[in-house]
């Protein structure tokens, strides 16, 4: 029980943290109908995407049957991309979200099936996905790395666009027993479609489809408790991940 409650807490501080970072994210699109053109949707869903995708790994090491792992994750972006308008003429600098999920491992198949979402200032996102063992240490093993590939799918719906996020992702990280590292590659395809703006702009969507690339390392402080930090580059930009949760 003791643990559980450092398990609570830490999940209840970033829960916090990422609501705070949602807020400052997502309450400037309030200008999102004034600043929307032709031409400025794809960049501001290669942005979208990439703090979505931020969400998808922080270790390569799968869950293992019978267990689960619930937490939070919120990923931060420092500024918008150069070509982003939709966010730079709104005035936005660094700019985040904040996610709650949980995993569950499935039996006889090395695969943790996903589940994540948030929902703030009608702002919100459901989505989930698979992940799968490629490589798994052992308890005599540990110097192999263990390495999962991962693909996710996310809805979006906010008052003036809705998107679906599409990711794939590959990690690998080394079991050790308090600190340990990880790095991951990942490609976000994102679209995002107008709505509620004008009759000129509604129904206009636009794609767009980058890489995304973390270390970073998960520290273990007691039994079944775990936090993270990652450095991001998200398609040429800086940004950051972290997050806390349990793991039994």
């Amino acid at each position: 029980m003791k643990h559980l409650r450092y398990a609570a807490f830490s999940v209840s501080v970033v829960i916090a943290c990422s609501g705070g970072l949602f807020a400052e994210t997502f309450d400037p699109l309030d200008k999102f109908k004034t600043n929307v053109a032709d031409g400025l949707v794809k960049p501001f869903a290669a942005d979208l995407g990439g703090i979505i995708g931020g969400a998808d790994f922080s270790s390569g090491r799968t869950i293992g049957f019978p267990g689960f792992d619930v937490g939070a994750v919120g990923m931060v972006q420092t500024k918008p991309g150069k070509d982003n308008l939709i966010l730079r003429n709104a005035n936005v600098k660094g700019f985040g979200l904040g996610l709650l999920q949980a995993s569950v491992a499935l039996p006889f198949l090395d695969t943790d099936i996903s589940v994540r979402g948030v929902s703030y200032s009608g702002f919100t996102l459901a989505g989930g996905g698979l992940r799968h063992s490629i490589l798994r240490s052992g308890p005599f093993t540990k110097f192999i790395p263990d390495v999962s590939a991962a693909v996710f799918f996310d809805t979006v719906n906010y008052k003036y666009f809705t998107a679906r996020h599409l990711s794939a992702d590959l990690s690998a990280s080394f079991d050790l027993p308090l600190i340990k590292p990880f790095i991951g590659a990942g490609y976000d395809r994102t679209r995002v479609a107008i709505k509620g703006v004008s009759a000129a702009l509604d129904g206009m969507d636009a794609i767009a489809s980058k890489p995304r690339y973390s270390a970073g390392a998960r520290i273990v402080p007691f039994p079944f408790l775990y936090v993270f930090g990652a450095y991001t580059v998200l398609h040429g930009r800086n940004g950051f991940n972290f997050g806390a949760g349990a793991r039994f």
